[in-house]
């Protein structure tokens, strides 16, 4: 029995020293797409947890997202290619999902406590964002949304560089290229503009801040 016990703890004790490095080590890989002085936080929010963040490649249809693991390592996925300040703001997305999720199972997934968790999140740290950033976190934090694309503001700050046309920027009737295929904008309704696929027919609806790359415009 005296042996068991023995053996347990030393299995326990390598366990939670396993844990530690991998925890140490991702902080570590980290600490390079992060902004200055973010890594506190993310050491601060992640202590009582056992967490894996991975780096991945360019996702087309998500930046981040949280898997819930009962009983084990949690895993948090986060885009590589993102600008420091968008993969701290997507990183504290994830984390608090990580924190409301290890509380309660039974929420939803962008619920009341997803929402609060994350406002105290972004205010708390609000310090590491760019002083030009910061009015846009504080109006965001408000009212948390799912997907920041949903709030036009932000996507047009992290999309100053880019060469590609915003949807609401065109015209009734421009065609435009998104995703390698070819739509007409055919009407406006409330904050969605419903374009027509040209090869298929099919409608779809587009928020207002999604980039395109403009191709002609019959007048």
């Amino acid at each position: 029995m005296f042996l068991t016990n023995v053996l347990n703890k030393g299995i326990d004790f390598i366990e939670k020293f396993k844990t530690f490095v991998m925890k140490v080590m991702s902080l570590q890989v980290l600490q390079k797409y992060l902004p200055e002085g973010a890594i506190f936080y993310i050491e601060k929010w992640l202590k009582p947890y056992s967490c894996h963040i991975r780096i991945t490649k360019k996702r087309n249809s998500k930046l981040g997202d949280y898997r819930y693991r009962s009983g084990e390592t949690q895993q948090i996925s986060i885009n590589g290619d993102l600008e420091p300040q968008l993969f701290f703001f997507v990183l504290t997305h994830e984390i608090a999902h990580l924190i409301t999720f290890s509380a309660d199972r039974k929420i939803l997934p962008h619920g009341k406590e997803w929402k609060i968790c994350y406002r105290n999140l972004l205010l708390e740290s609000l310090n590491i964002y760019e002083e030009d950033f910061r009015p846009m976190v504080m109006a965001f934090s408000k009212t948390p949304k799912a997907n920041y694309m949903a709030t036009p503001e932000i996507v047009r700050y992290f999309s100053k560089n880019t060469t590609e046309d915003f949807i609401e920027d065109l015209n009734l009737g421009h065609i435009f290229e998104y995703q390698n295929q070819t739509f007409e904008i055919l009407e406006v309704r409330k904050k969605r503009y419903i374009c027509k696929n040209l090869h298929s027919g099919r409608k779809y609806l587009f928020r207002t801040c999604v980039q395109v790359k403009k191709l002609i415009h019959d007048d």
